[in-house]
């Protein structure tokens, strides 16, 4: 499992999140598992989370995106806003 601490504290920039997203693709796509530690995160926009979160779950399907991506140490009000916006990018996909 590659783990990665994502130590920045306020995540707000759509065009980091696609950088780190384009990371984590590459490490995924060796079929690998990622750990994302957001254990020092305060806060997350939502167009972060929809940049990394949303497209990323899109990208390789919801299922996959579960049992590959964990993601620990997120406080509830940034898992909520996480889970939200991969909701709403699976939403779209469904529709």
């Amino acid at each position: 499992m590659n783990k990665i601490k994502i130590s920045k504290t306020d995540l707000a920039s759509r065009s980091t999140a696609g950088q780190l997203r384009l990371q984590l693709l590459q490490i995924l796509s060796t079929n690998s598992t990622l750990e994302l530690d957001l254990s020092s995160v305060e806060s997350i926009s939502d167009s972060y989370a929809d940049e990394l979160f949303g497209v990323l779950s899109a990208s390789i399907g919801l299922e996959n995106f579960f049992s590959r991506v964990k993601i620990v140490g997120a406080r509830q009000d940034l898992a909520r806003v996480i889970a939200q916006n991969i909701r709403n990018r699976t939403t779209e996909l469904a529709a």
